[in-house]
């Protein structure tokens, strides 16, 4: 007689929120029941006797947490006291634990996700409820916070990115001028106009795109637009162009075939490529007209930041793409933006993913003194 192995806790809820590439990270006695293929994707295990998700994060796990279930863990709030900065950081994206976990704390447990912007729900009765309070008629049942870049694809619904009239007031942003580089046909700029905005630059790396933007600028004096690939340097590199020209990039995809294996390469070209420091200088264009950088450049953004140098000193905010799985070769991930920004005086203040889990935009604001 054969026996149904039982479904693990929360593996319906990964299967619809996650795709399959995605990892897990598990916590505790049980942690190996998730490590031996049963959930149909990789889990990593940190050693019992690692100091705390922080410090194993940093040398030898992930940086970014697709998913973590605390299974056995003993102290879910001592656990979550060694993964502080990672909540701090919204770098688990997900985290799951059972009511038995918070060994009668489930109140301080709530409080402590939700202060890092979390979003709590039970999943009881094959339901899943959103929770503003921890529950308290003794159901029991499985909890789950979900990092706040998801709650516009998964219960919203709202397939957008960033509304610059309200985002940039609530973080003290006031635009003067905003550079756009990977530009496209410059569909932000109602956006950018209604943020109060008074002059953008767009650049555009493909010279076919870039002709359908001047000439949709053409006679716009608030408007400038360039034509220029900008990396860390110059010099001439490979441009993939896609089916799709907003997936277009200076690198060669990788997981965005994946992702989105309808948008293939139509051809590559060669480009020529410059700093933005450089580029600025070239046309005569004065770096304090702008105080936004706004970056949507397919998996560029690491090298042009790092391009930018000191020229980052003179922006209020940065808004750029950010990936959480690499659809670019040697793209650099979310972590790797934040510790260029980070070491040039910005806080990440605002995440967003409406539309595939491995990729958002991010708000980087200065920091304040």
């Amino acid at each position: 007689m054969q026996h149904e192995t039982p479904t693990l806790p929360g593996l319906p809820l990964q299967k619809a929120f996650l795709p399959p590439e995605a990892t897990l990270v598990a916590v505790g006695t049980g942690a190996g029941r998730w490590t031996d293929g049963a959930a149909g994707r990789a889990c990593l295990a940190p050693s019992s006797a690692a100091p705390g998700l922080d410090a194993w994060c940093g040398p030898i796990g992930p940086r970014h947490i697709d998913w973590l279930i605390l299974d056995g863990c003993g102290d879910a709030l001592a656990m979550l006291d060694g993964a502080a900065d990672l909540l701090r950081l919204r770098r688990i994206d997900f985290l799951q634990f059972e009511e038995s976990e918070s060994g009668g704390q489930l109140a301080a447990l709530y409080a402590r996700l939700q202060a890092h912007g979390y979003s709590l729900f039970r999943f009881a009765d094959r339901n899943l409820e959103f929770r503003a309070t921890p529950p308290e008629d003794g159901r029991g049942g499985l909890h789950m916070a979900v990092a706040p870049r998801h709650w516009n694809r998964l219960f919203a619904r709202s397939q957008g990115m960033f509304r610059y009239k309200d985002l940039f007031p609530r973080h003290g942003v006031a635009p003067r001028g905003i550079i756009h580089v990977g530009a496209h046909e410059g569909e932000e700029y109602a956006n950018y106009r209604d943020s109060g905005a008074t002059r953008v630059l767009f650049i555009e790396a493909d010279p076919a795109t870039f002709a359908t933007l001047q000439a949709k600028f053409a006679g716009n004096g608030d408007v400038v637009c360039l034509n220029a690939a900008v990396s860390d340097r110059a010099g001439r590199a490979r441009f993939s162009r896609m089916s799709s020209r907003q997936s277009s990039s200076l690198l060669e995809p990788t997981g965005h075939l994946t992702v989105y294996p309808h948008i293939t390469v139509d051809e590559v070209i060669e480009v020529e490529t410059r700093s933005l420091p450089d580029l600025l200088a070239s046309h005569g264009l004065a770096p304090g007209d702008f105080n936004v950088l706004a970056i949507d450049a397919q998996g560029s953004e690491r090298r042009i930041l790092t391009g930018c140098g000191d020229l980052l000193a003179g922006f209020d905010a940065v808004v750029t793409e950010v990936s959480y799985a690499e659809l670019y070769e040697g793209s650099g991930l979310a972590a790797d933006v934040d510790d260029i920004l980070f070491a040039h005086g910005f806080d990440r203040v605002a995440e967003t993913s409406p539309y595939h889990h491995s990729w958002g935009d991010a708000l980087y604001v200065r920091r304040p003194g």
